[in-house]
């Protein structure tokens, strides 16, 4: 067997031209990253600051947006850290250098163009379509709307009251498939009782302040619903917690006002009572 290895090397190379080498096998293709790999490079650049590489590299990766893991990472950088934005629907964004402030930026570059187009709502609704069971997706797409209603900067052919509906709508479904945090419980809150729902925005307050006691807004906000219903024992509670959770001092300044006129009301109540007890009498 050894003669016969010897004699086929010598063949091989009989049949090179004098001088020449073997040639080289092509090497081999690097292979393409995972959608694990991809997210995990992302994040580490959305902590980096570098906002817009990590959206060239989601948006390379997914340009046609079906991937769901991808498009939340996206929406969240289109929604949280553009440069500037057109109607939430085409964003600019920017690697932020060190000692730069992206709110700073922003007020700077009014004017920065936006080149990449992410209409949000209609990504978030077809993936919901394709992945009804993603309920991320749905989780994403309520706080589209709350963002949307907050800046009043997108969604112009929807009203307010249409805004709070779907913000309901798909908070709900977040929380019966225990999606929820204290900001989407809060959201959920702030839509009832704009919608007028007041009874029914105070489980999701309270629900709120349950999951995170010293978030002030929710314990103002729930404040105003028991005043609404007059329970207004409950309403100069949570009027004294906004008060002392509060680090602002307008919004401080806000609660105590609130508190005061609630111990007022309060006082008023219990002296119209004994007095109508003492008529009785």
């Amino acid at each position: 067997m050894p003669h016969l290895y010897r004699l086929l090397s010598l063949l091989l190379w009989a049949l090179l031209l004098p001088g020449q080498a073997p040639a080289q096998l092509p090497a081999p293709l690097a292979a393409a990253p995972t959608e694990a790999e991809v997210l995990r490079q992302a994040t580490q650049l959305m902590q980096n600051r570098q906002y817009e590489s990590a959206w060239k590299l989601l948006n390379g990766f997914d340009p046609k947006h079906r991937r769901p893991a991808v498009a939340l990472m996206q929406t969240e950088l289109a929604l949280n850290y553009h440069l500037r934005s057109r109607e939430l629907e085409g964003f600019g964004f920017v690697d932020v250098k060190p000692l730069e402030r992206l709110d700073s930026l922003r007020e700077h570059f009014t004017r920065a163009a936006v080149p990449y187009p992410f209409v949000v709502e209609t990504v978030l609704k077809n993936l919901i379509r394709q992945h009804p069971t993603n309920y991320r997706l749905h989780r994403a797409l309520a706080d589209y709307y709350y963002q949307t209603e907050q800046c009043n900067c997108a969604e112009a052919d929807k009203s307010p009251a249409q805004l709070y509906a779907l913000m309901v709508r798909y908070y709900t479904t977040t929380h019966q498939h225990g999606l929820g945090d204290f900001s989407s419980y809060f959201a959920l809150g702030y839509a009832r009782q704009s919608l007028r729902q007041f009874a029914e925005s105070v489980p999701a307050y309270t629900r709120a302040i349950a999951l995170r006691p010293s978030y002030a807004p929710a314990h103002f906000q729930l404040a105003y619903s028991y005043t609404v219903l007059q329970k207004l024992p409950l309403a100069l509670q949570e009027a004294r917690a906004a008060a002392r959770y509060f680090d602002d001092p307008t919004a401080k300044s806000d609660a105590t006002y609130l508190a005061e006129n609630l111990e007022k009301k309060i006082a008023q109540a219990g002296k119209a009572k004994k007095q109508t007890a003492t008529k009785k009498k």
